[in-house]
């Protein structure tokens, strides 16, 4: 019976409201890259013009500085254990990788300033994968932080689980008309269960 329904003026409407706040963030998001385009364009053009001295004093130190902090973060990997470093190592590239992706990708209500990475439940709720899709994605292994000793946690790239439901769905607005299809789905059939739980108390 469900399978047949159509979607309702309601569900429509929450639709178009999604499709609406998505489009709304990307027009920031391109207004937000020109403004930051253009200052950086102003201070190049007016560098020349000011105190080349302090200038080029300013830039020195600054790249001194940036020499120190590589420096003593190298110091301190070294220190690191094998485990720690190679944790370490995957973090930062699943960190920069998301970060690239924020850059050139329109995001999510819920995706900004999000973990690069996903768990297993957020992959199929929230990204509509199944199972079958997950398996040959890439993910990491962590201790669960809530239970000790249990099973290690898979963590999937959230780059390459958006990607994948965004191709899966033909774009963002397939994604998330798909997803608000699922969520009445699920009202739906809890809301038959309950009437079926007071028709047999009946």
């Amino acid at each position: 019976m469900l399978a047949n329904m159509t979607l309702s003026e309601e569900q429509k409407k929450m639709i178009q409201r999604n499709r609406e706040r998505a489009l709304e963030i990307r027009r920031k998001k391109l207004v937000d890259a020109k403004q930051n385009q253009d200052g950086a364009s102003s201070a190049a053009a007016a560098a020349p013009s000011s105190d080349d001295g302090g200038q080029k004093r300013k830039a020195t130190s600054s790249m001194t500085g940036t020499s120190v902090g590589k420096r003593r973060k190298r110091e301190d990997s070294k220190n690191d254990s094998d485990n720690g470093k190679k944790r370490k190592d995957d973090n930062t590239k699943h960190d920069e990788k998301h970060n690239s992706d924020e850059c050139s990708i329109e995001l999510e209500e819920f995706e900004q300033g999000a973990s690069s990475l996903v768990t297993k439940s957020e992959a199929m709720q929230m990204y509509c994968l199944p199972e079958g899709t997950l398996a040959v994605c890439s993910y990491v292994e962590k201790e669960n932080p809530r239970r000790k000793g249990w099973n290690m946690m898979k963590l999937y790239d959230r780059s390459e689980i958006r990607r994948r439901a965004r191709a899966r769905f033909g774009g963002l607005d397939g994604l998330i008309e798909e997803r608000t299809k699922r969520k009445m789905k699920r009202f739906q059939k809890d809301l038959e269960d309950t009437k079926d739980i007071f028709k047999s108390k009946g």
